[in-house]
């Protein structure tokens, strides 16, 4: 691998950057040699036309400037290769390539990349330095646009002054509480940053999932994922139990020091290694066995695996009474940081919302927010609002969590337990404002706390193993965590006292005045409040902050039919349910003129699940209805039918239209004959060629908009798919693009030998996640069908009969689309 990547790279470009030229404003430019930099960089010494910036910079600038010169990025060759061809390195690299360009007008994302593999390749064994990624840039100039560069300045002036009048905002609130607790009384509370009185043992588990996730093996399926369990001993009665959730990078035993001391207060604490993304999946990443640091299917598949954890703790309670005697299985409490505190945040119940995170990422402007990076991964889940709340937890601690463009404040206002959100002042990696404050501010549950550390960075609460800490830079760890561990200690203990015992005599400690009596004179204080407003935020700014407080709604309110489906079903005992007759193997007309494929036999399940989900004596009547590509929208906006079957991609656009959880992925795809292979290259613009589409398709789109030069050749109707491939069998069109699992099928149904025809390209040219056509104004109706697909054991059998067949085209699909 390594020299595979190093082939052709290791040697200086034959043009290399001599120079920065700075646009000013119109024709004025300002030039400065890399020399000179080489030479301040190396004796402090300032030389050339750098004296002329010197006298725009004053010390304090031009002493950080140099240290930034002087630093070393442990990277190798390998590592640099796997982060900045990842999605999230190549997301990055695009977002600086805004401001240091190959042209005035040209993003510099290439010549960064080369750069940086130049510089990793050249390095020694002590790592390499920007200068040396400079010395590596393809051509002679880096071209800088000076306005770009104030630009950002004043974005982050502003929200320096910002974040200031928020630390502010929330010093006022705490003195305000602390003034309304005046009758509180503090000298004889006991210190809970000092262990308990329960000795503890430790106790490891391995738990199988049968959940499909992205492990450091690949996609897999049916995982098993190890726990510790920190068990108090001597007790006298099932304990609570408290679930932790490490973050991104991290592993279980980072949190090793909060275990310990909730486990000496009595408190049964679960701690399970989220394998997709910790810090083994993290180094098989650099290693170059893996195509992505982060899944976008870990922020679906973290919650779920804790929930999945908190199902087979009732089973050993249920089965075993040596468990039954530790674990109080009604008396759930999670407690996580970073990613873990965004897991945290989907359990209590802040749905992963689809609309804020396109809204979020697709913007112009550059993104200063590093942790926007990794939510944004979360953009290509399949486009729908996850919902991933589990009602046995009780109570949740969240710390520095990654919120704003993934839950956004439609997802934060759905929970509904007692949370606690701890921040750091100074945090550069979940910034302050925008992850923790302004969320705060959105959640609408009855008992709510923020804790600030000041001045805490991301790091402030958290226990870094060797391994982990070695590639965080001073700067992001910040200082006198010792601190900042002896109050989180303190907090968790309190917390869960109250609201997992009903302990209200610990509720002192969770006050603004306790907090300021136990940081009094410390190097790092903690500020506690249970209340903020925006308009406390705005008057400590003294105007309209420069990033709203709460963003402007996204999504129309939709108002919630009079009679629900499901009371509809029990009036009158029939379920519509609407199919194709043109979609194999979802529905068609087989050989017997009969209508067949996985939607019938899914609609019998359906049926019966409901029956039997809804108790009821009578026998449902099952009302079968055709549908088409032309009217299958029209069928659920006129109310003809309860549901829709198909191989309908999962949007947003539809006007009273909504979808079900997933049913299958798929993606485009060129069918042809094989012996056009070459000819039919999805690369190239197939100018001149006639390409087959359906009407009204998403697919139709698609080629309009990335292959305007091909000849497009219009099928439609019920038998527009077999048309289409009758076509490319006779040779009348070029190649048919549409979905694959669908060509497939249709090529096998027509009894044609797939070794004379090939799809192309070998990964899919979009995902498209299939999904159920339902009404969108029925909560309860698509809660319950959800449920219905998430129950494996009423469907396991129908998709084997008819879905097997395309298992490893979809898993294939699966792979690509959830790690693009």
């Amino acid at each position: 691998m390594t020299a595979a990547v190093m082939k052709g790279i290791t040697a200086r470009p034959s043009a290399s950057a001599e120079t920065i030229r700075f646009h000013v404003i119109g024709p004025l430019t300002l030039s400065l040699s890399i020399e000179s930099l080489e030479t301040f960089a190396e004796s402090g010494e300032i030389t050339g036309n750098l004296k002329l910036f010197n006298s725009f910079l004053d010390d304090q600038i031009m002493a950080e400037l140099r240290q930034g010169l002087q630093q070393r990025l442990q990277l190798d060759v390998v590592q640099t290769y796997n982060l900045s061809y990842s999605p999230l390195g190549r997301k990055t690299i695009a977002q600086i390539g805004k401001l240091v360009r190959f042209t005035p007008k040209r993003n510099g994302f290439y010549g960064l990349r080369a750069a940086l593999l130049g510089a990793a390749a050249n390095s020694d064994g002590e790592g390499w330095t920007i200068l040396d990624a400079i010395a590596q840039f393809p051509t002679e100039t880096i071209e800088v646009n000076v306005q770009d560069l104030l630009q950002l300045r004043r974005i982050l002036e502003d929200y320096l002054d910002y974040k200031q009048a928020v630390v502010q905002a929330i010093e006022t609130r705490a003195q305000k509480e602390v003034e309304s607790q005046w009758d509180l009384n503090l000298t004889n509370l006991s210190d809970l940053s000092q262990l308990g009185s329960y000795d503890f043992e430790l106790k490891t588990l391995t738990v199988n999932n049968p959940a499909l996730r992205k492990t450091k093996t690949g996609l897999s399926v049916n995982y098993d994922f190890p726990v510790n369990v920190f068990i108090p001993q001597g007790l006298s009665q099932p304990a609570p139990i408290i679930i932790v959730s490490h973050g991104f990078g991290a592993i279980k035993d980072n949190f090793v020091f909060i275990a310990e001391h909730l486990a000496s207060y009595g408190f049964v604490v679960v701690v399970p290694e989220h394998i997709g993304s910790n810090l083994s999946f993290r180094q098989t990443f650099l290693e170059g066995r893996l195509n992505t640091l982060l899944s976008p299917i870990e922020f679906v598949n973290r919650p779920q695996e804790i929930s999945f954890l908190i199902d087979q703790l009732e089973e050993l309670v249920a089965s075993d009474s040596q468990w039954e005697k530790l674990l109080n299985i009604k008396q759930i409490g999670l407690l996580g940081d970073s990613l873990g505190g965004t897991t945290v945040l989907s359990l209590a119940g802040a749905n992963v919302n689809h609309a804020r995170l396109i809204e979020t990422c697709n913007q112009e402007n550059i993104i200063l927010n590093v942790s926007l990076f990794l939510q944004c991964r979360a953009q290509f889940l399949p486009p729908q609002n996850f919902y991933l709340g589990d009602p046995r937890i009780k109570a949740a601690i969240s710390g520095h969590p990654l919120t704003s463009g993934i839950f956004g404040p439609e997802g934060m206002s759905r929970i509904n337990i007692p949370l606690m959100m701890v921040a750091g002042s100074d945090d550069l990696v979940t910034p302050v404002v925008t992850e923790q404050i302004h969320p705060f501010v959105w959640m609408e549950s009855e008992s709510k706390y923020l804790a600030l550390f000041k001045p805490g960075t991301h790091f402030a609460t958290s226990e870094q193993s060797a391994e982990g800490s070695e590639s965080i830079p001073p700067i992001l760890m910040g200082k006198h965590q010792e601190f900042g561990r002896q109050y989180f200690k303190g907090l968790n203990v309190a917390f869960f006292e109250t609201y997992l015992r009903g302990r209200s005599d610990f509720l002192p400690y969770l006050s603004s005045a306790y907090a300021q009596a136990i940081s009094k004179g410390n190097p790092m204080s903690l500020e506690i409040i249970t209340s903020l407003t925006p308009k406390e935020l705005e008057t400590a700014y003294d105007g309209n902050p420069p990033i709203p407080v709460v963003p402007e709604p996204i999504e129309s309110i939709v108002t919630i039919r009079k009679e629900s489906i499901i009371d509809q079903i029990q009036r009158t005992g029939v379920l519509k349910v609407a199919m194709r007759l043109d979609a194999p193997p979802f529905g068609y007309i087989d050989s017997q003129k009969e209508w067949s494929g996985y939607c019938g036999d899914l609609a019998v399940a359906l049926k019966n699940y409901l029956a039997n989900k809804l108790g009821l004596d009578l026998e449902i009547e099952l009302a079968q209805l055709p549908s088409t590509l032309e009217n299958r929208f029209s069928l659920l906006q006129e109310d003809t039918v309860h549901l829709e079957c198909g191989p309908n991609t999962i949007r947003q656009d539809l006007s009273g239209i909504t979808f079900s959880s997933p049913i299958g992925v798929s993606g485009t795809r060129f069918l042809s004959q094989l012996q056009r292979q070459t000819e039919i290259n999805p690369n190239l613009s197939l100018e001149g060629l006639r390409v087959g589409v359906l009407k009204n398709t998403t697919t139709e789109k698609f080629v309009q908009n990335n292959y305007p030069q091909a000849e497009l050749v219009y099928f439609e109707g019920p038998q527009g798919r077999e048309s289409a491939v009758k076509a490319v069998s006779q040779g009348h069109i070029d190649a048919f693009a549409g979905d694959s699992i669908l060509s497939l099928e249709e090529v096998n149904r027509q009894n044609l030998s797939l070794d004379n025809y090939i799809l192309q390209p070998r990964q899919p040219l979009t995902c498209d996640f299939y999904g159920l056509l339902l009404p969108n104004d029925d909560p309860q109706w698509r809660a319950m069908i959800n449920e219905f697909i998430a129950d494996s054991s009423a469907q396991q059998k129908i998709r084997e009969k008819w879905l097997n067949s395309m298992l490893y085209t979809e898993l294939n699909d699966l792979q690509y689309c959830l790690n693009r």
